[in-house]
């Protein structure tokens, strides 16, 4: 536990920015996994719908420095790769 004050301080931001990015942290992985079942289970009408919102949900995570900007474009990249594959 901290005595000093600054570090009674920076102990309980560093709380609720856990709690605030574990949020989108959760976010982005049930929207990926979401997808990838979409894709598993050939759902062709849903995954325009999902897929935008995997992308929006990575792009936040980037925004908000949870995962860099390379990641994020790979994450995209090879969402779109495999939502092309079942469409084909």
């Amino acid at each position: 536990m901290p005595l000093l004050k600054h570090a009674i301080k920076k102990m309980k931001q560093d709380k609720k920015k856990t709690i605030r990015n574990n949020v989108f942290r959760n976010r982005l992985t049930s929207r990926m996994k979401e997808l990838t079942n979409a894709v598993k289970e050939q759902k062709i009408a849903d995954l325009p719908k999902l897929l935008t919102s995997a992308y929006k949900a990575i792009d936040t995570a980037c925004k908000k420095n949870l995962i860099k900007k390379n990641n994020a474009a790979r994450k995209k990249s090879r969402m779109a790769k495999m939502v092309a594959g079942v469409q084909k």
